[in-house]
């Protein structure tokens, strides 16, 4: 079965936090699930230096734009001057309750 969708944000995001704490230098694309602005910042919070629409584009192929200006909104209202300053943000602020 294949799992798309919202369904996978929640996988998205626990991946790439992890991959993220354990190679914080390497560049990271967030894939799964991003339909809003919030979902696109949470990924890049989570570590992502970048995010890829996929299935949300399906139904609404003019995603890309709406989805960029919600973040571009997020990102103002949370206090980032660029979607690059997000990356990995939520590691400084937010303990994931994971060993090391």
């Amino acid at each position: 079965g294949l799992l798309s969708g919202p369904a996978v944000h929640p996988l998205t995001l626990a991946a790439v936090w992890d991959v993220h704490r354990a190679h914080p230098d390497v560049p990271l694309v967030g894939v799964g699930g991003i339909r809003t602005g919030a979902d696109a910042l949470a990924t890049l919070a989570a570590g992502a230096t970048a995010v890829q629409l996929g299935t949300v584009l399906l139904g609404d192929p003019s995603a890309t734009a709406r989805v960029t200006a919600e973040l571009d909104e997020a990102l103002v209202r949370h206090g980032f001057a660029a979607a690059a300053d997000a990356v990995g943000a939520a590691h400084q602020t937010h303990h994931h309750g994971r060993n090391t």
